[in-house]
């Protein structure tokens, strides 16, 4: 996309630094979009000194359309799904009541390929993973970064020679929009990738983190509050929401995908997941479990923070619980702290 963008640019005649007219300015504009708020920016372009050094930049105006005029890879558009989520309440007609919500989301295979091909973090990019230790008879092992712990050593073993994995690491909470009307609220999605060290991950400036998506967030008035139906109704509408968020992560996931990485270097990337960053209400949705259980253990609710052993949730049998419930069979899955989501 880089070689690309610089050949269109050198057949116009561009300078190197097009959209803006020099380094300088260039370098400037990076400095302002990374540290200096939108209202700020206009105010700095129209101070008289600032005037005088012939910016091709003169308003915020300008200042932004220059970088929206800057390359983005294709598959980072947004598209927006229509999700109808269908009520237990029946309208006049004698038909169930029905809701249509809006799922905007970018193609996370594509967020992917814009963070492990971007040059600018060639430097932070780690692409296998590795042993550190902190002493010369490899006694002290240190752990400080994904591609030094357990996890990636244990996946890199399950996959083709010479493949690349990409540890996915998505991050939600749902936000308040106002804090004048709390109605007002928005569910975003975030994603980032393990290879990027985490100290260039967490700063905000660098962009390494890639928002997916918005979970429609509604009151669902097309159900009853009885029997909690528009509780459960949420609960499902998230797991949906997320499923078509994740979805070109399956195939990718399993097949690899090649990608031109921030070396240069082309490789049979695997994206997978690796981590979802929750707060302990959106962890016990994750895992379908009421909120005053533990999300990753079946540990009475009563017994949390006693010293008492705990066992870890099987995946397999949970599910097969909620098949069991769904059916009208087997044990009610609700003893074991787990909401009748399906």
């Amino acid at each position: 996309m880089f070689e690309r963008w610089k050949g269109e640019n050198e057949e116009q005649n561009q300078n190197k630094w097009y959209p803006f007219g020099s380094k300088d300015e260039w370098e400037m504009a990076a400095c302002l979009a990374q540290n200096v708020g939108h209202n700020k920016i206009d105010e700095f372009l129209k101070l008289e000194m600032i005037k005088k050094c012939g910016l091709t930049a003169t308003s915020k105006y300008v200042f932004f359309k220059k970088i929206n005029q800057l390359p983005r890879r294709p598959g980072m558009k947004w598209t927006c799904n229509t999700v109808t989520v269908v009520g237990n309440i029946l309208g006049e007609d004698g038909k169930a009541i029905t809701e249509e919500l809006e799922l905007w989301r970018r193609n996370p295979v594509e967020c992917i390929r814009e963070l492990i091909g971007n040059p600018a973090f060639c430097g932070a990019m780690t692409l296998e993973p590795e042993r550190v230790f902190g002493d010369k008879e490899g006694q002290s092992r240190i752990i400080d970064e994904m591609w030094t712990a357990d996890w990636w050593w244990r996946t890199q073993g399950k996959l083709p020679s010479g493949a690349t994995i990409a540890p996915v690491i998505l991050a939600s909470d749902k936000t308040k929009l106002s804090s004048f009307r709390g109605d007002q609220t928005a569910w975003p999605v975030y994603l980032t990738i393990g290879n990027i060290a985490k100290a260039t991950r967490r700063q905000v400036s660098y962009k390494a983190t890639i928002l997916i998506g918005y979970i429609p967030v509604s009151k669902l008035e097309c159900f009853s509050t009885a029997d909690k139906a528009q509780r459960l109704a949420g609960f499902r509408l998230y797991h949906h929401c997320m499923q078509s968020l994740l979805e070109p992560l399956v195939e990718a996931g399993r097949s690899g995908v090649d990608m031109l990485c921030a070396d240069g270097a082309v490789r049979k990337v695997f994206p997978i997941l690796a981590a979802k960053v929750a707060d302990h209400p959106e962890q016990c949705l994750i895992v379908n479990v009421q909120e005053n259980y533990c999300p990753h253990g079946k540990i009475d609710p009563k017994n949390r923070g006693e010293p008492d052993g705990c066992f870890l949730r099987d995946i397999e049998e949970t599910l097969c619980q909620l098949a069991s419930h769904r059916v009208g069979e087997g044990i009610n899955p609700l003893l074991d702290g787990l909401r009748a989501v399906y």
